[in-house]
């Protein structure tokens, strides 16, 4: 605040008076600096006044901005969980949907792989039997043609057994003729 010309101290107009006149006008001085301290005073309190009230002004606004920013910031964070946990949930889905269909394909294919390999076996079994029926078979054939070849060998040499008795006994009578 500026000084109006009623705020300034005597003193500064008495400057060039007389000693008579200081007197007087310290008396007045006095007064006039009883005035100026308490309008410095008021000035003062005005300004401490003014100050504090801005302080205050500032504190409330920077409290306020402080709690809106902590209210975004925790809305945001919590957006964020939210949307981890829901992105978590999903993949956590995800996954378990995969190892059910992952258990089931694995079960399919071993049963697949039981089913052929019971198959195979079977099958090869099977061929066992017809392969041994088979060797069966053509062994009593051959055993049936051995036999048949013994027999047809022990009439062949019986008929030739016979054969050559009978011409050793002509041969013997012959010889006993012919000596005779």
């Amino acid at each position: 605040m500026a000084f109006t010309d009623n705020d300034v101290p005597a003193a500064s107009e008495e400057q060039g008076r007389g000693t008579d006149e200081v007197d007087s006008a310290a008396t007045t001085d006095l007064g006039s600096a009883a005035g100026v301290l308490a309008l410095a005073q008021k000035l003062h309190e005005e300004h401490v006044a003014e100050g504090q009230a801005k302080r205050d002004a500032l504190i409330t606004e920077g409290q306020s901005r402080h709690d809106q920013i902590i209210g975004e910031a925790t809305a945001r964070q919590e957006e964020l969980l939210a949307a981890s946990q829901t992105k978590h949930d999903a993949l956590i889905a995800e996954a378990d949907v995969l190892k059910v269909d992952a258990t089931a394909e694995h079960e399919r294919m071993i049963n697949e792989a039981r089913t052929r390999s019971t198959g195979m076996v079977v099958a090869a079994q099977e061929k066992r039997a017809e392969v041994l029926q088979g060797l069966s078979r053509e062994r009593s054939l051959l055993q049936k043609e051995t036999e048949e070849m013994r027999a047809s060998v022990r009439d062949h040499q019986a008929r030739r057994k016979s054969c050559l008795e009978g011409q050793l006994i002509e041969l013997g009578q012959t010889g006993t003729d012919e000596t005779g």
